[in-house]
């Protein structure tokens, strides 16, 4: 299942988890609005019910004045009696809730005393004196009853009102609580596809254009990371791997044509050095069968200069593609530039430049092959002549690094022709040469070196403004 499929279930889920919710909250009110209005059912019973306790004790008092028999009215007023007796036990009941509530003793006692002052009238009716009416007394009795369930009636009246209006207002509250529930949960939902596409769907199809790049031999194709989570890391991983792929590549095909570069000078140093072999054994015979003929001993010494310069390039050109074995010792750096410098004098006077040493004198002792590195320099410091003009000077300096403890820089710097940048990544691979006269050796022989003893040769160069080597280089074993 694709990741939008997977994420479009996770938004259903959530958008189904909302309307559930609201769904319940939904039955939470409707509960709650049941339970209020069984309350207020109730109440109204209640009001009913003292209603109906009104219109009993009002048939009480109105059957006293009935002028019928008294032992028929006292039998009414007794079932009247029973009647309001049985409809007051709830009111009664509901009154008991409340420990602090004082009406329904109240009621109890005004009971009490309507029942006597009936019994009263009516025991006054049997005997043979005259009944007349109620005494105040009495009638305060009947009156007195009748306002405490008045009074009563009204509480129940005002607990309904105020259920109503509390109903009202939780409805409210609850009903904004859901829209607004409702609506930050749609908002989220929108919040976190947004937050969804930008942080893994938009990444994701980034990798995806990478991998399709890189299946297609881009590896130049790099994703700009667009944040350092797991997606990010990833995006460079995906590129670290890019660059370590282009590095194998270069690695591969350098060693390939190393290895058939390696082939093919050995071969021809193999068919060159016998000849050569032979003509400077001739050479020599020459000038000891002819030590009188100055001329011709001059030109037999020029013939076993040649051979041995041609038997020299072989041998650099079999160390440029053969590998290197280092012999590290401790030495001085400032002997090492002065003895390349004093070797290719003869040159730098035949060519009018001008080399300038500098050694820091914080410098001390380094670690590294002279033999090799010497070699190395004298690449560096020929290329620079070379590039040079007449009365032009090129600078030879060392000194530590300060901010990498242990490590010094070599830098060799002309004002010559320069190199174009387009050409920076090239001018180290063997046999590329921009010279007429070069064999595309020297500088590659020199990163070799470098990069064997562990450090870095690096270049800045503009046309016309000359160039500077940088060999980043370990070993400094100690600041002076």
């Amino acid at each position: 299942m694709d990741l939008r499929y997977k994420f479009g279930l996770l938004i259903f889920i959530y958008v189904v988890s909302l309307s559930a919710n609201f769904g319940m909250s939904a039955w939470g009110i409707a509960v709650y609005f049941d339970s209020a209005f069984r309350d207020f059912q109730s109440e109204a019973t209640e009001e009913e019910q003292i209603g109906q306790l009104r219109r009993l004790l009002r048939q009480q008092r109105e059957l006293l004045d009935d002028a019928r028999n008294p032992a028929d009215l006292a039998k009414e007023c007794e079932d009247l009696r029973y009647q309001f007796s049985e409809a007051l036990l709830p009111i009664l009941s509901r009154l008991s809730e409340d420990p602090e509530d004082t009406r329904g003793r109240a009621i109890e006692r005004a009971l009490q005393d309507q029942k006597t002052a009936a019994q009263q009238f009516l025991a006054r009716r049997s005997s043979s004196q005259p009944a007349g009416e109620l005494s105040p007394e009495q009638e305060q009795a009947f009156v007195q009853l009748d306002l405490l369930l008045l009074e009563t009636n009204g509480l129940f009246s005002q607990k309904r009102e105020r259920n109503v209006a509390e109903a009202a207002h939780i409805q409210e509250q609850v009903m904004t609580i859901l829209v607004v529930n409702t609506a930050v949960g749609g908002v989220l939902c929108v919040v976190g596809v947004f937050f969804v596409r930008r942080w893994v769907m938009n990444p994701i199809a980034d990798l995806r254009e990478a991998t399709k790049q890189i299946s297609h031999g881009n590896f130049e194709y790099r994703i700009r990371p667009k944040a350092s989570d797991e997606l990010g890391r990833l995006a460079g991983e995906v590129n670290q791997m890019s660059s370590t792929i282009i590095e194998m590549q270069t690695k591969m095909v350098e060693q390939e044509r190393l290895a058939a570069a390696g082939e093919m000078v050995t071969r021809l140093a193999h068919n060159i050095r016998n000849p050569l072999a032979g003509i400077r054994g001739l050479a020599e015979a020459t000038i000891q069968s002819h030590a009188d003929d100055e001329q011709t001993t001059e030109c037999q010494k020029r013939i076993i200069n040649t051979v041995d310069r041609f038997e020299k390039w072989l041998r650099d050109l079999q160390q440029s593609v053969s590998p290197l074995e280092l012999n590290l010792q401790p030495v001085a750096i400032g002997e090492v530039l002065n003895s390349v410098v004093t070797a290719l004098r003869p040159m730098l006077d035949r060519r009018g430049i001008d080399v300038q040493i500098e050694v820091d004198r914080k410098m001390g002792p380094v670690q590294l092959d002279s033999l090799h590195f010497e070699q190395a320099l004298v690449s560096l410091v020929t290329n620079a002549v070379q590039a040079s003009e007449k009365g032009q000077s090129v600078r030879v300096a060392a000194e530590p690094i300060p901010e990498a403890r242990g490590r010094w820089r070599l830098t060799v710097e002309d004002h010559g022709v320069g190199i174009p940048h387009e050409l920076h990544h090239k001018i180290f691979l063997p046999y590329f040469t921009t010279k007429p006269d070069g064999n595309g050796i020297g500088l590659a022989m020199a990163n070799k070196v470098v990069r064997l003893h562990g450090g870095e040769l690096k270049v800045q160069s503009e046309p016309g403004k000359g160039s500077r080597f940088d060999a980043l280089m370990p070993g400094l074993i100690s600041e002076n």
